[in-house]
């Protein structure tokens, strides 16, 4: 079975809502459905509106477009870095036209499962998570950790409190954040700061 990391801002776009709703997405208007297409025709599509597009991009792009049905997604929260929101997927690949103007026409239906702390999910899931800089990640190799972790009874839904929002949110976010500095000793001191904040 498949497990994946999908950062819920699509083309720039805070998408959060949107996921937690159901609908997870990547961007990438192209004009057209990719569903039964192989990666060389992905990127023959792609490649004509996005001259400059990576290989990586490609392969992000295809790999959404192949997920299948029952895939867990691990979504960072945008509102508080310190809380993943936990969904499952239940529908494949969809292409809506009319999504194509506000940049959004690629999406799977997902069920919203849990938002839990970072800092309960399994290590394992943790060390993922810290280390997948791009927009769509696969973690396969940890889908039945946490398989068996949705299935635990894991924590109730998180609340976000209003005063969390403030000043503490927004120094937990700087740390997250600092976890993608070029400098180790930095991300080091962030790493160990949010431990010791879980």
């Amino acid at each position: 079975m498949n497990a994946y990391i999908l950062r819920s801002k699509p083309n720039g776009i805070n998408r959060e809502s949107e996921f937690l709703g159901g609908r997870v997405s990547i961007g990438w208007p192209c004009g057209e459905s990719l569903s039964g297409k192989d990666r060389d025709d992905i990127s023959i599509i792609l490649t004509k509106r996005y001259s400059d597009i990576s290989e990586i991009s490609v392969s992000m792009v295809k790999l959404f477009v192949q997920m299948p049905v029952g895939s867990i997604v691990l979504t960072p929260s945008l509102q508080d870095k310190s809380l993943i929101h936990i969904l499952r997927t239940n529908s494949t690949y969809k292409y809506d036209h009319l999504s194509e103007a506000n940049g959004n026409p690629h999406f799977i239906q997902a069920e919203y499962l849990k938002t839990v702390p970072r800092s309960k999910l399994p290590k394992a899931v943790i060390r993922s998570l810290s280390g997948a800089r791009k927009t769509f990640s696969r973690i396969s190799q940890h889908f039945d950790l946490l398989d068996e972790f949705i299935g635990s009874g894991f924590e109730a839904d998180i609340e976000i409190p209003p005063a969390l929002i403030g000043s503490k949110a927004e120094a937990i976010n700087v740390l997250y954040d600092l976890l993608s500095s070029e400098n180790e000793k930095i991300r080091l001191q962030a790493a160990v700061a949010i431990m010791e904040l879980g």
